[in-house]
């Protein structure tokens, strides 16, 4: 036997204080009586049981060393060693978006592997070590050789599945890093799926089976004044007759039926369906089956009609506008939302979308809305970028070859001629300073002479280092009103590109003009609020359903926009078979040492002893009486 705290026994002390306490303590108590008939009556009664009163004194004082003693054995914490009776576990458990799917006891099939480790776990011996390892959104070593049960069935417990489409590689690679270094180590891998070989894994699979049917790739398009919702229905597990019902979003937002029809899914293949409705319009549509399934999550996709529409107005500040207004009438932009402005007339004039300084620049940077700067004469401060000398150019100038996502949508359409004498007369060098996250879409001998990012403020600049009438060739060309409608809308960017996504895309969400803030409410009521001191915030999709992105605008305004996220096509087969899943090493047999030290028997007898001491004291002191 060990002791975990052997200064426990320091309550020992009270022992002789005990005995002290009861060779110095007075038995008898002064009392008042009416008689001395009855006096001398007490006396001989007393006279009677002192040998019996000095017993239960005798046997109370044992009781409190007896309590005393054991209340210093709880304090020490005495425990067993059992030799080599504790194991080191390694669980892998599977939390892609497959496992949310119900078995037969309507228990998900994540809580039925979260109910494996939890019995491994209670089932073993104390001093055992736990490590976990969670395939989900991404693959994280939850707890490594941990040694509290409790503890380590309490995080488990808290575990939800993901959404996504997790492979096991990852885990696989964590599981043989561990085993290399623990070889005597029992891993489970818990998961829905089966492996033709295995090694060196207990392989729990928690799947049932089950039924599956899915719906995906749901679009809406108008002809002939009626809209026509169409997609495609899967089946998984057998060929199905199934019933799709369309519905619409009504004005408080709820969905209202429109329609149904049936559809022959034939099994592991997308079977189209197509309804036809008398509306013209719509704000939110819902296409679901009816027939319930293992999987409800991909038994609807809801699709929303965003009108990506940013009316802000733009000023053009120029004393030679005519280029420039020709342009963005070729672009679209109708007079009445241009005003243009001389140089001198101009008074950090705001609450613009759009500002273009051609040939000029302001004193002081616009705090709201874009900025197009053409042949700055001088840096701005807060632009990010800085003005230097001009150059007379070298070599032809060159598209980015960059695959940088805002780099491809602003290049997009253009085309690349290498045959083309393509230089301006001059340019201007300038430096660009990393805070403003600038891409280079045109450079010449190195230098970028067109290049978009941000400004101290977060709002898009769009920079041309040339004067457009020295540049032509390039300015009265295709290309040049390509790469305008592409700064055009990277200038009035929509929150976002779509409305359909799959869970584990990582969307992109712009900060129009004249916004402050963004705010998303994830479809189980979670609020995230990204980072927008750049154009564009990055947010990853981890939940299936719908998720609101709401915009607040300067003026106290907001701009909401709805944007679903469907479960990847791959977690949407509920059996699945895989090649292997191999764990390279030879086990060790070396266990640990397991621990017993269950003190529940221990308090019992304190117990006890406090009962029986408190009753030998009653009986003592009604004795004395």
């Amino acid at each position: 036997m060990s002791l975990a705290y052997p200064l426990g026994f320091l309550a020992l002390i009270a022992i002789p204080v005990l005995i002290l306490i009861y060779i110095i303590k007075n038995r008898y108590t002064e009392q008042t009586v009416s008689s001395t008939y009855l006096w001398n009556l007490s006396e001989r009664f007393i006279k009677r049981r002192i040998p019996i009163n000095r017993i239960t004194g005798i046997i109370n004082l044992i009781l409190q060393i007896l309590a005393v003693i054991a209340i210093a054995i709880i304090l020490s914490r005495p425990f067993l060693i059992m030799k080599g009776g504790a194991q080191t576990y390694c669980f892998i458990l599977d939390g892609s978006g497959s496992m949310n799917a119900l078995c037969t006891d309507d228990k998900s099939r994540f809580e039925k592997g979260k109910d494996e480790i939890l019995k491994i776990i209670d089932d073993s011996v104390k001093g055992s070590q736990y490590t976990l390892i969670y395939a989900g959104t991404s693959t994280e070593t939850i707890f490594e050789n941990y040694a509290d049960k409790d503890n380590a069935m309490e995080v488990v417990r808290d575990l939800t599945a993901a959404y996504s489409a997790t492979p096991l590689t990852a885990a696989l690679s964590a599981a043989q890093k561990y085993f290399t270094s623990n070889p005597s180590a029992k891993t489970y891998l818990i998961t829905d799926k089966n492996f033709e070989t295995t090694n060196n894994i207990n392989l729990v699979n928690v799947s049932d089976g089950g039924e599956n049917y899915a719906v995906s790739g749901v679009e809406a398009t108008l002809s002939d004044g009626k809209l026509n919702v169409s997609g495609n229905v899967s089946s998984y597990e057998s060929d199905a007759e199934l019933t799709l019902e369309l519905y619409f979003a009504g004005e408080g937002g709820e969905f209202v039926k429109d329609g149904d029809i049936t559809v022959t899914a034939a099994k592991l293949a997308q079977t189209a369906f197509s309804f036809k409705s008398e509306r013209s319009d719509y704000t939110a549509l819902k296409v679901r089956v009816a027939q319930q399934d293992a999987l409800p999550l991909d038994n609807e996709q809801t699709l929303f009609n965003a009108k990506f529409e940013n009316i802000s107005k733009i000023m053009l500040v120029s004393d030679t506008p005519f280029f420039m207004h020709a342009a963005l009438s070729a672009l679209g932009i109708p007079d009445d939302r241009l005003d243009i402005v001389e140089s001198e007339k101009y008074a950090e004039q705001s609450g613009y979308g759009l500002y273009i300084y051609e040939n000029f620049v302001p004193e002081e940077l616009p705090r709201e809305g874009a900025t197009w700067f053409i042949n700055p004469p001088e840096s701005v401060k807060g632009t990010n970028f800085s003005t230097g000398d001009w150059y007379f150019p070298v070599d032809r100038a060159e598209f980015s070859q960059s695959s940088a996502t805002t780099t491809r949508n602003l290049l997009k359409g253009i085309i690349r001629n290498e045959s083309e004498d393509f230089k301006p007369r001059q340019y201007m060098k300038c430096g660009l300073s990393s805070g403003g996250k600038f891409n280079t879409l045109l450079s010449c001998d190195g230098s970028p002479i067109i290049f978009a990012g941000t400004n101290i403020y977060g709002n898009r600049e769009t920079v041309f280092a040339f004067d457009v009438k020295d540049f032509a060739l390039f300015t009265l060309g295709a290309n040049f009103s390509v790469m305008s409608s592409n700064i055009l809308t990277y200038s009035f960017p929509p929150v976002v590109d779509n409305t359909s996504y799959i869970c584990g895309d990582v969307i992109q969400i712009n900060r129009i003009p004249n916004s402050t803030s963004i705010s998303i409410v994830t479809p189980s009521g979670k609020n995230v609020y990204p980072d927008v001191s750049s154009s564009a915030a990055e947010y990853e999709l981890e939940e299936v359903g719908v998720y609101k992105i709401t915009l607040a605008m300067k003026d106290n305004s907001e701009m909401s926009v709805n944007v679903y996220s469907s479960l990847p096509e791959a977690e949407r087969v509920l059996t699945v078979t895989e090649k292997e899943f191999i764990i390279q090493g030879t086990p060790a047999a070396s266990n640990l040492d397991g621990i017993i030290d269950d003190l529940l028997i221990l308090f019992i007898v304190l117990a006890v002893l406090a009962v029986a001491d408190y009753g030998v004291y009653c009986y003592e002191q009604y004795q004395l009486r």
